[in-house]
């Protein structure tokens, strides 16, 4: 079988061949290749759009990538250029798939196939849904406290929070039209069912795990090599994502637990800067960066939350079996890999009840759950989890087992097959 991919972030080896830094973004997209090219059951292709590359062809370790221009998406009819939908009907004509797979409804390619410009039998992974997303964008936050936490760089570069806002409002109407005209999609989730159906109640919905990187596979948390009283957190990046809420949490346990620590990848605050330095700092920062910064230095807590740089896969793997829990403090999400890295290796994990979580999860077996924005139910989570050995030790066993299962590589390339198999099916019929 042929399939081609169009994806939004780069695959690992196709950066690698045009010297270009890949995304942390869809890490489960380079896995799931490999398993298809292991499989010897898929021709896969790959087709990704690149700031300032053109149109050009890669054979990369059994898969075929294309390099396509960028795409700036805007409100009007015309919004993707002629020369764009040509390059991908050039794709087409010369990798001649027998389905197309799309990753995601957030960006503009359901629009290729939903308003035919292109035509072939296609499927549409649901990742997020900015329809769902965007009432969450601001995490709890008031609009006074974002406004006084805008910055110099807000103002001049008009892309702060506010207007990332509005940005996700306008991508999440195009993203209805990719719902409404498209007619099958896979989701992992109760709530992207829900949400497919609602927005397209004539639409085939398929179920189909995401691939786990496999040094993910390989390691197993013990409760004896843990550091005690350290949290780990995946993304600090934008409210959405509840950092803060983590915070005012650790400040409520700090007096109990003074060793307490968060550390958390591609964090931008910076409380340890003071004087002009930190002036210049919060000149130049996002507002969310500069809002964290003053809430980490009014808690008094510049010792005891740590940013990292980017983490590799392997690195992300060391973090989470030092972890004594994982914490995920979301206002939304679906199906949150870092949630699912951490529930396979083990490392006793909390996440707040929103979207597709608990579709992942079993509260006070798998995982504990929170309300999402309390704090103080949050840090009675951890609590429990700092003080109780037992309760971490069965939270890993159960949280690994189940993991194992629903992120096994042979039943999700076979449940993929039989999903493409099935819509080649479908789609022929509905052509005549």
């Amino acid at each position: 079988m042929r399939v081609l991919w169009f994806t939004s972030s780069i695959m690992p080896d196709h950066a690698i061949a045009l010297g270009i830094t890949s995304s942390p973004r869809a890490a489960w997209l380079p896995a799931l290749a490999q398993a298809f090219v292991e499989s010897k059951k898929i021709v896969l292709a790959v087709a990704t759009n690149i700031p300032d590359e053109i149109y050009k062809k890669h054979n990369i370790n059994g898969v075929e990538y294309y390099s396509l221009s960028s795409c700036k998406i805007n409100n009007t009819n015309d919004c993707i250029s002629s020369a764009l939908i040509n390059n991908y009907q050039n794709v087409l004509e010369d990798f001649k798939p027998d389905i197309i797979h799309i990753h995601g409804t957030e960006y503009f390619q359901g629009l290729l196939t939903g308003r035919g410009y292109i035509k072939s039998p296609t499927v549409l992974s649901i990742q997020g849904v900015l329809t769902a997303y965007q009432n969450q964008y601001w995490g709890g936050l008031s609009f006074y406290q974002l406004l006084i936490s805008r910055t110099l760089r807000d103002w001049i570069r008009l892309d702060g929070i506010f207007e990332q806002k509005v940005e996700m409002t306008r991508r999440a109407e195009i993203e209805q039209e990719i719902f409404a005209s498209n007619s099958a999609f896979i989701g992992r989730t109760l709530w992207d069912r829900s949400l497919t159906r609602k927005l397209n109640p004539n639409a085939r919905y398929y179920h189909c795990n995401e691939l786990i990187r496999k040094p993910f596979y390989d390691v197993q948390w013990n409760i004896c090599n843990i550091c005690r009283h350290t949290i780990f957190a995946s993304s600090a990046s934008y409210p959405l994502k509840g950092f803060h809420v983590l915070i005012k949490a650790v400040s409520l346990l700090r007096n109990e637990f003074p060793n307490i620590q968060i550390r958390t990848p591609l964090a931008n605050f910076y409380s340890g800067m003071k004087g002009a330095k930190r002036f210049w700092q919060d000149c130049r920062s996002g507002g969310y960066a500069r809002y964290l910064t003053d809430l980490i230095c009014n808690e008094g807590l510049e010792d005891n939350i740590f940013a990292l740089p980017m983490l590799e896969a392997e690195d992300m793997v060391q973090e989470l079996v030092k972890a004594h829990v994982f914490v995920l403090p979301s206002f939304i999400e679906n199906s949150p890999n870092s949630l699912a890295e951490a529930m396979l290796i083990g490392t006793p994990s909390i996440a707040s009840f929103v979207g597709g979580v608990p579709s992942m999860t079993s509260n006070e077996e798998t995982a504990l759950l929170f309300s999402p924005g309390d704090e103080t139910l949050l840090a009675e989570q951890i609590r429990r989890i700092f003080l109780d050995d037992q309760l971490a030790i069965g939270l890993s066993y159960n949280a690994q087992k189940f993991s194992k299962n629903r992120y096994c590589k042979e039943i999700i390339v076979n449940d993929m097959l039989n999903i493409y198999n099935t819509e080649i099916q479908n789609q022929a019929i509905e052509k005549f």
